[in-house]
């Protein structure tokens, strides 16, 4: 059975031992972020905290939900698909995927337990929720890192939903990024403000984990991320419609914010730690977000992510899982010969490797033009692509592939004008505000008239260098006949 609420999955994740309850009293100035942030690095369980400081309401967080888990990097991702918290990532890749092709119609519905409270007018204080400030040296405190937004495309029924940050200006204001390579950024200053018109937004906390998995992903612009986590989750989702617009949001979410956006407004929002790992943006004026109603549950429970430098839940969801199987299929559209593709946790979505099949000339240049002319462009600032006795998601063996094959001048590409995102830190403001970067790749495939001469290089390892059989029977043998532990104990 699919999670009926965000209260179901804190539910399984403490019963799989990926969740710790926090009862005693947490300031959200800094306590709070710095237990997320070193949860993030420590892989530890995620927090409930059920005590904020100055929170009267019976308001709580849940610090780093989807973030590094205990069992492994992506326990927690498992648990939210019901799967074992132990299970691979090439499983959880295969399964996620292979789902995300099977979307389901959500079903609309008169009420649900995100209206149990409905706030408007002078009741709107949006302090009186726990938001956190998060890192020293942040703009503010910020009410949304881990909320999803739903905007609509007033031309047509795609209704997109993604997740962005929200900075607290006053009681009923807010503000944050809107880039305009975005889908947010796309509808708002293409749909709306290019019109003189304002923007309806809903920002929504919780339901069913699959809701917060699909904000962070990025299909295609006109895809629904409802019906996409309707496939996840392999049941349709419950929307009940909001009070104060048009827009549909999950039933059973915790925390419901209403508002719009009007056109050519701008308050100065930032900077905030990003999920680069770096405060590379400043304090700049950014579109103002003014709130319109709050509804919650009672004893709502606010989700956060922490982003730094480790594992947060922008790596994991929108680095390893959407930005990978969104270039795996790039891949196989353009039908070229690729493995396997692999964004390495920890290295902040900055890297793509690429396992391809030997034998293909100029298949290099080909894998980094379909990178190049796609919206993934905006991510990889470095693809290395390397020959299929590699194994994509060992990243220790791709560098070493990278580093020993690829040729110091001949090997390295370098694009001086290419995609940038504008929260890379490398970037000057000029170059942030115009979406302009750099990219390097690395071409550490075997040249196709290699071995005319000499011996093409056979890679050392376990999986190249010995017979099948042999290798079967050392692996039967490994416990039972010469008492060596699993890869698995090695980590815990």
């Amino acid at each position: 059975m699919a999670f009926h609420d965000l209260r179901e999955f804190m539910k399984a994740c403490e019963d799989a031992g990926e969740m710790v309850t926090i009862d005693k009293e947490v300031d959200w100035n800094l306590e709070v972020g710095a237990i997320s942030r070193r949860i993030c690095e420590i892989g530890a369980p995620m927090a409930h905290m059920t005590n904020i400081k100055g929170i009267t309401n019976g308001a709580s967080i849940l610090g780093s939900p989807m973030s590094k888990g205990w069992q492994n990097d992506f326990a927690r991702i498992a648990i939210g698909l019901e799967m074992d918290p132990k299970a691979g990532y090439e499983a959880l890749m295969g399964e996620f995927m292979q789902r995300m092709e099977h979307p389901i119609r959500p079903l609309q519905v008169a009420d649900g337990p995100c209206k149990e409270n409905i706030l408007t007018g002078k009741d709107i204080n949006l302090f009186s929720l726990p938001a956190p400030y998060l890192h020293e040296g942040d703009g503010g405190r910020y009410i949304d890192t881990f909320g999803v937004t739903a905007t609509k495309d007033p031309d047509s029924d795609w209704v997109n939903w993604g997740v962005y940050r929200h900075m607290i200006h006053k009681k009923a204001i807010m503000g944050g990024i809107v880039n305009p390579h975005q889908h947010i950024g796309m509808i708002y200053y293409q749909r709306y403000e290019a019109r003189g018109n304002a923007m309806p937004f809903t920002i929504f906390f919780g339901g069913c984990p699959t809701t917060a998995m699909m904000g962070s992903m990025n299909p295609p612009a006109g895809v629904s991320e409802a019906e996409i986590a309707g496939g996840l989750r392999r049941e349709p989702l419950h929307l009940v419609k909001c009070e104060t617009n048009d827009l549909l949001i999950p039933a059973t979410a915790e925390i419901v914010i209403e508002g719009h956006v009007r056109p050519h407004e701008r308050w100065d929002e930032g900077p905030f730690g990003e999920a680069t790992g770096y405060r590379a943006s400043p304090r700049m004026p950014r579109p103002v977000f003014r709130v319109d109603c709050v509804t919650h549950r009672d004893n709502p429970i606010m989700p956060i992510s922490c982003a730094g430098t480790d594992l947060d839940e922008c790596e994991i969801l929108y680095g390893v899982f959407s930005n990978t199987s969104a270039a795996k299929r790039e891949f196989a559209a353009a039908g070229l010969p690729v493995r396997n593709a692999y964004s390495p946790p920890g290295l902040k979505f900055a890297l793509l490797i690429v396992t391809v099949e030997k034998g293909h000339p100029g298949i290099a240049d080909q894998v980094v033009s379909v990178i190049r002319g796609t919206k993934l462009g905006v991510r990889f600032q470095y693809v290395m692509v390397v020959d299929d006795d590699v194994e994509a998601t060992n990243f220790t063996e791709a560098l070493h592939s990278a580093m020993t094959k690829t040729h110091p001048f001949r090997g390295v590409q370098i694009f001086g004008l290419a995609p940038g995102h504008p929260l890379v830190p490398f970037l000057d403001l000029h170059d942030k505000m115009h979406a302009r970067g750099a990219a390097i790749t690395l071409d550490a495939t075997t040249p196709v008239e290699a071995g005319h001469n000499t011996a093409l290089p056979v890679r050392m390892s376990f999986d190249c260098a010995y017979p099948d059989d042999v290798k079967a029977g050392v692996l039967e043998g490994w416990e039972s006949k010469y008492g060596l532990p699993s890869d698995g104990g090695r980590w815990r």
